[in-house]
């Protein structure tokens, strides 16, 4: 529950205040069914958006757990009961107070850059925008149709339900009355209803996870992430709606995220820099996925961190453990991986990939280890170094420009030998412009 609210939370104010008010309602109702009292006609339901996340629960739950049981409350548990209420309707009231989401205002700017490049690239101009929440859903396409794209967002969910959804599925069934497009089945009809829709009059699809699979959007090339899972598989399911074989276009991916809380901040490093959610070819992250055992788990993890971390260095040591884990798992299962696939080749390929892995290996392994050697030597100060070529960035050694400190780690990337941001690449461009500049000049001419 925890989880869900703090989901909720960071989606938009929409998203939480219903939900507060049917949480409220539910504690009302035990109370009263304990005191014998009779309950309103209207039940208390908690709504589509924590209906859904609960739909998510078997994912969740361990093994040895067991499903809680009813029980009788004492006077004091009651009065503690009574106080929460109070306090969730006090939430409630504060989330409907705050009218405009500065969140969804950004959406706009998201939006312009994003055409803009898809226009360059001579791409539709057609995006789908993934939240977390129904409510955010509705909000967000009230939002976009008040200002620039009115008639032109549809919306893709678990029931569709609205009078829109309906009518689109209505024209659609007339349309291909008589071909075998209607396959009978209401939820499949449907889904392929919404789909045309997009691609023939609509601009914007805004979707819940429904969307994650199951549906081809070729047509569509960009992806906005307003919601950003913790879990690293939803979003690569997201991503994959898109870019997929039968695209035409290079894919944009914007992710918001809360710069201002640092544990959304290194969670996207992660997604980004470890599992190479956003970049890269085809295909490659599908690999590092796969040297995960489950998503979920990833996901309790983050959740365990937000759980019991309360300052900064909290947060930030939490994650260099995690990412240390996640390196040293990443690396250990794509070997095996690439191993499995070399044993299975017939004798003759893959003696024709061990040679020339032997020598793609020497050829960039020497050049590799002359710019570790360098990159020791001029942090040796203010760094930490393992022998898995990754170190720890305690001191900024330049005091003319920003570097973050924290956790490096050699990249395989022909832009970047650091894997990652723009940043680690000031970092090493850095080091190069000190060892021209320094007594070590012969060196480097040497090893070249």
């Amino acid at each position: 529950m925890t989880l869900i609210l703090r989901k909720l939370l960071a989606s938009s104010t929409y998203a939480i205040s219903a939900t507060l008010e049917a949480l409220a309602r539910r504690l009302e109702k035990e109370l009263n069914e304990q005191n014998g009292q009779q309950n309103s006609d209207t039940e208390p339901t908690i709504g589509d958006d924590f209906d859904r996340y609960e739909d998510m629960a078997e994912e969740w739950i361990d093994e040895e757990s067991t499903e809680p049981t009813s029980e009788n409350y004492s006077t004091q548990q009651q009065e503690e009961i009574q106080k929460e209420i109070v306090d969730i309707r006090e939430f409630k009231v504060l989330a409907d107070s705050i009218q405009i989401n500065s969140k969804g205002e950004k959406l706009f700017t998201a939006l312009n850059r994003g055409f803009i490049e898809a226009s360059r690239l001579g791409a539709n101009r057609k995006a789908i925008i993934f939240t977390e929440s129904v409510r955010t859903q509705n909000y967000l396409k009230e939002l976009l149709e008040a200002k620039e794209y009115a008639g032109k967002v549809v919306l893709f969910n678990g029931t569709n339900n609205d009078p829109q959804s309906r009518a689109i599925y209505r024209n659609w069934l007339e349309k291909n009355r008589n071909s075998d497009r209607v396959t009978g089945s209401p939820t499949a009809d449907m889904r392929a209803a919404l789909i045309d829709h997009f691609r023939d009059e609509a601009t914007i699809m805004v979707a819940t996870e429904a969307a994650s699979e199951g549906i081809n959007l070729q047509f569509c090339s960009m992806v906005i992430n307003y919601d950003l899972p913790w879990n690293p598989q939803r979003i690569e399911q997201r991503i994959g709606r898109c870019h997929r074989y039968g695209q035409k276009y290079d894919v944009v991916v914007v992710n918001f995220l809360n710069k201002a809380n640092a544990a959304d901040q290194r969670v996207y490093q992660l997604l980004n820099e470890k599992f190479n959610l956003f970049s890269g070819v085809f295909g490659a992250s599908d690999e590092v996925l796969g040297s995960i055992e489950n998503g979920v788990d990833f996901e309790k993890r983050i959740a365990k961190i937000y759980r019991e971390c309360r300052t900064q260095g909290e947060i930030q040591t939490s994650f260099d453990d995690l990412q240390r884990e996640l390196e040293s798992q990443i690396s250990s299962t794509l070997h095996q991986t690439r191993q499995k696939l070399l044993e299975n080749f017939d004798e003759e390929v893959h003696e024709k990939f061990r040679i020339n892995l032997a020598e793609s290996r020497e050829y960039l392994s020497k050049y590799e280890q002359w710019l570790w050697d360098l990159t020791m030597f001029f942090l040796k100060d203010d760094a930490e170094f393992t022998e898995e070529h990754s170190f720890n960035l305690k001191n900024n050694p330049f005091s003319d420009e920003a570097i973050p400190l924290g956790w490096y780690q050699m990249g395989k990337n022909k832009n970047d030998h650091y894997s990652g941001s723009d940043v680690k690449t000031k970092i090493i461009k850095k080091i190069m412009y000190q060892i021209l500049h320094s007594g070590c000049l012969h060196l480097v001419r040497a090893q070249h």
